[in-house]
């Protein structure tokens, strides 16, 4: 069986077979690290009361998908500027796990995978990026309050996650037609068979193969609470008599 794929530089039509069509998904093993990254974030962020959503690329992975998009390769969550302080103080925690940490115009948390997180605060009647560069970057990465609150959970893979109350006027507004085709961009660790090209951006038919979550979903480890049981041992022992 072959499926058909659509490139927007010239509108012309591509068949890939489904052979094909596996190596535009990225390997088991980036995958488990990304949903364990997602995993120690949701739960980290959690323990400390910091409220997060999932936003750009991985909002559309769990609305598409219902975990990660086959062919992304990184994570984006977004959180308030008021709790950005709090972040900072618990990124040494991020670190216990493993994870380097990298801030510049947004936080970047990395194992063999990374997760973007995007600072926002509400301006007039939206909220938008706090980073005035990372805003005109992504000029329609913005909820209205009615888009963002209440955050309701999602499924991500084998967990559940936090993301907007409404999704569907923002992924309109990022992602033209994000339910009739999946797009490729460079440079985004893929290269397009055949089509060396045109490698810059790609658009592919949905079909019922690339609707599927990047794979595989498990088994995920429980690092933060095997990290702060530990912690909290070790501060045990250092009071004992």
């Amino acid at each position: 069986m072959c499926y058909a794929y659509l490139l927007e530089h010239d509108w012309r039509y591509v068949t890939l077979s489904d052979e094909q069509v596996k190596k535009y998904r990225i390997s088991e093993k980036k995958a488990i690290a990304l949903y364990q990254l997602m995993k120690d974030t949701h739960e980290l962020l959690g323990k400390n009361n910091i409220n997060y959503w999932i936003e750009g690329g991985t909002l559309l992975g769990a609305v598409r998908h219902q975990g990660i998009i086959p062919f992304d390769d990184d994570l984006d969550i977004g959180i308030m500027h008021e709790d950005e302080i709090r972040l900072q103080q618990i990124l040494p925690q991020f670190e216990q796990l493993g994870y380097r940490v990298k801030h510049n115009k947004i936080y970047v948390i990395c194992g063999e995978r990374c997760l973007d997180i995007f600072v926002f605060h509400k301006e007039n009647d939206k909220f938008v990026l706090f980073n005035q560069s990372m805003r005109n970057k992504y000029p329609n990465d913005f909820f209205y309050d009615y888009e963002l609150y209440p955050l309701k959970k999602y499924k991500f893979g084998s967990i559940e996650v936090y993301g907007p109350s409404e999704y569907k006027e923002n992924l309109n507004r990022q992602y033209l037609e994000w339910d009739k085709y999946a797009i490729i961009y460079s440079p985004h660790s893929l290269h397009l068979p055949l089509l060396s090209n045109i490698e810059k951006k790609t658009k592919f038919i949905l079909t019922l193969e690339l609707l599927k979550p990047a794979q595989p979903l498990g088994p995920l480890e429980d690092k933060v609470n095997i990290v702060n049981s530990a912690t909290f041992s070790g501060m045990c022992r250092g009071y004992s008599l």
